[in-house]
């Protein structure tokens, strides 16, 4: 029998009417995060650096030029089985892998209409970095990586059994720039984890893995990490392991950096919050981003921090993403009067203005409308150099009264 979409999406609505479960303390994200905030300066002073991106754009919410469209991710999904035939053991199937993204986008749309729709979706790649037609998916068998058979994938600065991170992830990987990698994979720490996933700090091996039988519908796990790897903490970020309560003096940096999620202990998960007696509990302990159980919600706080994190690089970048074909951000690239070429750019983007156009101004605002760089359209050839702008999206107008404008990428 054929299986269309529709039937697919159905079958994933009915499994989400039973709720996510919760993740229990089965996330390797925090361990991996902590180990390497302590022990790699240069991933803390990205961290630090995006945070505080993310933190400003926040802050000046109303000036945020992304915030009423949705938002189509390209995702590619890399199966590193054990040689089992597709459908059986960490080999899992074609549907199973369509039923968990559906299971993912009625969670960030927010089909039970308990939480915020996040207006952020992910699709499967239909095309693959050459251009060439894909499914999304890649299929690898990843036994003779030495001890990825018996105890699956250690993450890089964990000492536990398994095979080397990098390892499996050169197995097939695609670049972080334009698709959002997914590694599904047999074990992680022996069964010590069920999922993983990058802050945004770009790189080679950005991205989540998730064992393959959490690679589900009806699972909590995969929007849970998902969510890590667009830069959201755990709701009891700060709770020192279950042990005290996260400081609550400044909601944008204390926590979990979101403001309409109480903060509380990893364990608190029942009628009343012992952390806080103010905000909307169940924001916090039904949460995605929760430990507890039967989670079910992201937050309007939570929607804004991730919004946020799509301004700034690594994660800009794939809003221009041609991955799932017209997709992204679906910014016209030229007008009536000028066309900017190339877009995305690295160090300078080329204005090719109308005759009408001479002696006109030009702007550029960052995302928060704070101007960064402005002059003169001379010639119908106009160079502007943007090295030493950051990675992010920039809006680029020109002409009395800024009519003709639109966003520019900085990788």
């Amino acid at each position: 029998m054929k299986i269309t979409s529709n039937l697919i999406l159905l079958i994933s609505l009915l499994f989400f009417q039973i709720q996510g479960k919760g993740q229990h303390a089965e996330c390797g994200t925090d361990y991996i995060h902590n180990n390497r905030m302590e022990n790699d300066s240069s991933y803390r002073k990205q961290i630090y650096s995006i945070e505080s991106q993310v933190e400003a754009i926040t802050q000046n919410h109303a000036n945020n030029k992304l915030t009423s469209a949705v938002y189509t991710i390209p995702v590619v999904v890399h199966v590193i089985h054990l040689g089992e035939a597709i459908g059986s053991g960490s080999n899992i199937s074609d549907i199973q892998i369509k039923q968990a993204i559906a299971g993912l986008n009625t969670r960030f749309r927010n089909s039970n209409g308990l939480g915020v729709d996040i207006e952020l979706e992910f699709c499967l790649a239909n095309k693959d970095p050459n251009g060439n037609s894909t499914n999304g998916i890649n299929r690898v068998n990843g036994s003779s990586v030495t001890n990825y058979s018996a105890s699956g994938i250690k993450p890089t600065g964990n000492t536990c059994g398994g095979a080397v991170e990098t390892a499996i992830k050169d197995l097939s990987r695609w670049p972080v720039s334009n698709y959002y990698n997914i590694w599904v994979v047999s074990k992680i720490c022996n069964g010590g984890f069920v999922g993983f996933a990058s802050y945004p700090v770009g790189g080679l091996y950005d991205g989540l893995v998730i064992v393959s039988t959490s690679m589900t519908s009806n699972s909590g796990t995969l929007p849970h990490e998902v969510g890590h790897g667009f830069f959201l903490y755990h709701t009891f970020n700060g709770d020192g392991g279950n042990v005290s309560c996260p400081a609550d003096t400044n909601c944008l940096i204390n926590g979990d950096h979101v403001c309409d999620t109480p903060p509380h202990k990893q364990g608190d998960c029942g009628t009343t919050n012992p952390c806080s007696s103010t905000g909307v509990w169940d924001n916090s302990r039904y949460n995605y981003m929760a430990y507890c159980p039967l989670v079910n919600r992201f937050t309007q706080g939570q929607k804004d921090r991730i919004r946020a994190t799509f301004l700034v690089a690594p994660r800009a970048s794939l809003l221009s993403s041609i991955g799932c074909g017209a997709v992204g951000i679906n910014e016209r690239s030229s007008s009536n009067l000028f066309s900017i070429f190339p877009n995305p750019a690295q160090s300078l983007i080329n204005v090719k203005a109308d005759i009408k156009l001479l002696g006109s101004s030009y702007v550029v605002y960052d995302n928060t409308g704070k101007t960064i760089l402005k002059g003169i359209i001379t010639s119908e050839d106009t160079i502007i150099e943007l090295g030493s702008l950051s990675g992010g999206i920039y809006l680029f107008s020109v002409g009395e009264n800024l009519k003709q404008s639109f966003k520019v990428i900085k990788e």
